[in-house]
């Protein structure tokens, strides 16, 4: 399982926005944003922090489109497009569903006191076309339908001219429906999809499982880690259930609370030791412990290391890498 740095979602949609010609500091600035905030700010927080942004991107440009043209396409697999969903919405609560040959992505921008603005959704929903555009080396790759639960704006053609196909407004849902096939042109190339098996891997998409109830739990602790010690009681509030049925449920999948606790913080520690771009002092903070020794104990316990010798394998194995490729 794998988890998405809100430091790295600030720096995703600063660098992106300062590509795209806008004088991102400034704004960046007004919006109260910096990129502490992917450490320092809990996911809420920073989703409102990220609305305002894009409030004073639209009040600036005058252009209630913004978020339809801002947005340019990486190269990116199925999966790739999916976690860049994750990195350009924080807190996002996403869904995909399956039916008569086609695929639903449904997308909630939560935020704590400030409204989102229907401008993010332009975003992502772009940020998620292009990216599969690219994947599939098709530009003519267009959703069967695109769903906002926004009301129908006056440049409501705009919308269709974008997204190349019907868009419908004051829907229940935020949705984005692709046919199945330009999915699977968009996957990864492979064996199966090589030889003509594109079914087959639809079958196994279909097939597959949701996320486990431990699973849930973990990504709302990657969330909560950043503020301190994640508390049991707390857990169970944000998952509208009594500590009691929290424990319960966990149980029932061969786990517990501190055992989810201690499995999140290590895949966390291990991939940000793994890319050493943050301070051990900082990333024990990240991580939740009160204090950088705490988190030294934890990873010679984790890993049979010190946290600073893991950083130091990693830079030499990238030397060595480097120099052969010389």
């Amino acid at each position: 399982m794998t988890y998405s740095s809100a430091l790295h979602l600030v720096r995703g949609v600063k660098s992106r926005l300062a590509q795209s010609g806008v004088h991102a500091d400034a704004l960046f600035q007004q919006a109260g944003l910096d990129e502490g905030d992917g450490l320092a700010c809990d996911a809420l927080t920073l989703s409102d922090k990220l609305s305002h942004l894009w409030e004073l991107l639209v009040a600036q440009s005058g252009d209630p489109l913004i978020g339809l043209k801002i947005s340019a396409p990486h190269r990116l697999g199925w999966l790739g497009v999916m976690g860049h969903i994750m990195l350009v919405s924080p807190t996002v609560q996403s869904s995909i569903e399956r039916f008569q040959g086609h695929t639903r992505v449904g997308l909630l921008l939560p935020g704590a006191r400030r409204d989102v603005p229907q401008q993010r959704y332009d975003f992502v929903w772009c940020v998620l076309l292009r990216s599969l555009r690219c994947a599939a080396g098709r530009d003519d790759v267009a959703p069967v339908v695109v769903e906002y639960a926004f009301p129908e704006p006056a440049n409501a053609r705009a919308y269709e001219d974008t997204f190349g196909c019907p868009v419908r407004f004051a829907m229940p849902h935020n949705v984005m429906e692709f046919s199945d096939t330009d999915l699977v042109a968009a996957l990864p190339a492979n064996p199966p999809l090589m030889n003509g098996g594109g079914e087959q891997v639809l079958a196994s998409l279909a097939a597959a499982e949701p996320p486990t109830f431990s699973a849930k739990v973990q990504t709302l602790l990657a969330s909560l880690l950043p503020k301190g010690p994640p508390h049991r009681d707390d857990v169970a509030a944000q998952m509208m259930m009594s500590e009691r049925t929290l424990q319960r449920r966990l149980a029932e999948e061969g786990t517990s609370f501190t055992n989810l606790v201690d499995d999140t913080r290590r895949e966390l520690a291990r991939q940000s030791l793994s890319a050493g771009e943050l301070s051990l002092k900082m990333l024990s903070f990240q991580l939740g412990f009160s204090e950088p020794s705490a988190f030294y104990r934890a990873c010679k316990r984790w890993f049979g290391m010190a946290p600073s010798d893991i950083q130091h394998k990693k830079g030499d194995s990238h030397g060595m890498a480097h120099k052969q490729s010389e």
